[in-house]
């Protein structure tokens, strides 16, 4: 399993591509539809690229499909070879989606947020992986096992669970940090200042249940002080709505765990 050809050039295949090669992996080939960046990511291969997918190499022990969600169906449907085996690296799509050819399909999901000019320290982050067979899910686990010491069998739907939850974890978040940003910036104040919290509110869910360290004026359901944040937001419709909303379910379930005791 040395022989790896990366089918796509995008964030987590720039990742997972400059990754294995660290990890002693022959990246023989990069594949995608544009030259610019099928080139770029080759270059720090040091490897072969193409933009015509017919014209993968042939002598692979592994093809990795690393491109949007939206593109993998038509990527396995112009693979050209058969029996070998081909993993994608999608959280939220089936194994089946290889059922059309026949291929030895698997899964990689490496569990991270991945940006093309940071490469990410993959050693302690979940890997999901999958296959249709146990001596392909071996070969997937032991590659897996040499970019992660966080190495998960999860079968697709186990899988798309963990990419909804990733979701609210990171990329909600994520736009959260966004409007907390906005909210500043429109009162001449640095996002800075928040940091530090955010950073303390990390560390707590480190080692406890974020349930059990919420804080703040829903968690109490302190009505006045929702009501003036409320008002706060008149200027926004939309953030004022997603306060709302949150605070709301805040408190449904700090009020249910309550009358639960």
């Amino acid at each position: 399993m040395n022989k790896i050809v990366l089918i796509g050039a995008g964030n987590v295949a720039s990742n997972l591509g400059i990754t294995l090669k660290e990890k002693g992996k022959e990246i023989v080939q990069v594949y995608s539809k544009t030259n610019s960046s099928s080139s770029l990511l080759a270059k720090k291969l040091n490897c072969d690229y193409t933009t015509d997918i017919k014209e993968l190499k042939e002598e692979a022990d592994l093809y990795i499909i690393s491109v949007k969600d939206s593109a993998i169906n038509e990527i396995v449907e112009q693979f050209p070879y058969e029996n070998v085996l081909v993993s994608h690296t999608s959280g939220s799509v089936d194994i089946d989606v290889f059922s059309k050819k026949n291929v030895r399909p698997a899964v990689i999901y490496p569990l991270q947020t991945f940006s093309k000019d940071f490469l990410v320290d993959l050693s302690n982050s979940p890997i999901l992986v999958e296959a249709a067979n146990n001596e392909d899910l071996l070969k997937i686990k032991k590659i897996a096992s040499e970019i992660s010491d966080n190495v998960i069998h999860a079968d697709s739907k186990q899988r798309s669970y963990s990419h909804l939850a990733a979701v609210f974890a990171c990329n909600f978040s994520n736009h959260l940090f966004f409007i907390a940003e906005d909210i500043l910036k429109k009162n001449n104040l640095s996002f800075d200042i928040l940091k530090p919290l955010i950073k303390e509110t990390f560390r707590k869910i480190e080692s406890n249940s974020p349930y059990e360290v919420q804080t703040g004026p829903a968690v109490r359901n302190d009505k006045n002080i929702i009501k003036k944040h409320s008002e706060l937001l008149s200027y926004s419709d939309s953030y004022q709505k997603i306060y709302n909303f949150i605070s709301d379910n805040i408190v449904l379930n700090h009020l249910k765990k309550t009358d639960q005791n």
